[in-house]
């Protein structure tokens, strides 16, 4: 089933534009090109991704986006996993710029025409321990002045390195949080850069009297940032049920090239079991990722939960299934399977992992 079964025709036109670019203009070259680059992705490529919407998609047509939601954004996101796609979609496109949108300050308005137009590259940086995926903050905010000054410290967040602008969360004088955007180059900031396991950037950031400019209003956006982490969290599924089909695809079509006993190895009854069962697990992955788009507030993060929970455990037996299929070869760089595993494990554990996200469902559950 796929996702766009129960949803509008937009979404449907989003996805199908979206899978015809992945096939059409992301080739190896420029998976490649993006993991080459010191960023964990080309910035030339990265604005050519820009030009085709995909980074305005959730954000309000008066403001320079298409005005989609989730159903929209998933369709772009299972394209990006279809072609393991090394730019920020997700950074920029499901996370910064929706979360900008909400603001209603003419600061982030003005800064996110740049963002949706390819001009700028921003990324959140809001968690501050990986450990249990804790979302709260202590990064505090003071004023100084006409300048506001920020200190304290972030986890590792993809994409972050390859930003030239940083948004940041923190905690002003009364206790509230905001958000906040400081220029990467900009006196106490400290960015350590690390290599994820399939090639992008991650970073972690030290901020010590960071001068920043306040992007969200007076309120308290907390609620508006875990809507905000949920959504994102959901989106790496859609990724990652793009790479699962992509899996599924070019294993079925390996079996039947490849000879054993002087026959093709799509003929050994136990080998198509193992294809249906990697079919199922998609599919399993489908059906879930639908249950999300369709639920409404406040049932819809537990149905993110629920999804997380499935998705990590699918895209691990996919992942595993199809390299072990495809034999030794299966575990080498030059093999592009071996690097859609590497991005399904990296899907697995963004954001929080099938642990975290099983002990949220339960934490989620309706009071009886």
């Amino acid at each position: 089933m796929d996702i766009t079964d129960e949803t509008s025709s937009d979404a449907a036109l989003l996805r199908e534009h979206a899978l015809r670019w992945v096939e059409q203009a992301y080739d190896d070259l420029h998976e490649l090109s993006g993991r080459a680059h010191p960023q964990g992705f080309d910035p030339d490529i990265a604005r050519e991704v820009a030009a085709q919407g995909f980074l305005g998609v959730m954000v309000p047509e008066a403001k320079g986006g298409t005005g989609g939601g989730l159903a929209e954004m998933a369709g772009i996101m299972e394209a990006v996993g279809r072609g393991i796609v090394a730019e920020p979609v997700l950074s920029v496109g499901g996370i910064a710029a929706p979360l900008l949108a909400r603001l209603e300050t003419p600061e982030a308005d003005a800064f996110l025409a740049q963002l949706v137009a390819g001009e700028s590259t921003a990324v959140l940086a809001h968690y501050e321990s990986a450990r249990g995926f804790d979302r709260s903050v202590t990064t505090g905010a003071r004023q100084d002045g006409a300048d506001v000054r920020l200190s304290g410290e972030k986890a590792n967040t993809l994409d972050l390195a390859g930003a030239d602008t940083l948004l940041v969360t923190g905690l002003d004088a009364n206790g509230r949080l905001g958000l906040y955007r400081i220029d990467p180059a900009a006196e106490g900031v400290t960015l350590k850069i690390y290599r994820t396991v399939d090639g992008r950037t991650t970073a972690s950031l030290t901020l010590a009297d960071a001068s920043a400019e306040r992007l969200s209003g007076s309120d308290d956006i907390a609620a508006l940032v875990d809507e905000t982490l949920d959504a994102a969290a959901f989106l790496v599924c859609a990724e990652a049920l793009g790479a699962m089909r992509y899996l599924v695809d070019v294993t079925a079509d390996y079996l039947k090239t490849r000879k054993q006993f002087g026959q093709t190895l799509d003929r050994f009854q136990v080998l198509q079991h193992r294809i249906v069962s990697m079919l199922l697990a998609t599919e399993e992955t489908a059906g879930v990722v639908e249950a999300v788009i369709d639920a409404k507030q406040p049932r819809r993060a537990r149905a993110i939960a629920l999804c997380k929970t499935v998705t990590a455990r699918s895209a691990r037996y996919v992942a595993q299934q199809s390299v072990q299929l495809h034999g030794g070869i299966g575990v080498t760089d030059e093999l592009k399977i071996s690097r859609y595993f590497k991005r399904l494990m990296m899907c697995e554990s963004l954001f929080g992992d099938e642990d975290y996200y099983t002990a949220r469902y339960e934490a989620l559950r309706p009071p009886a």
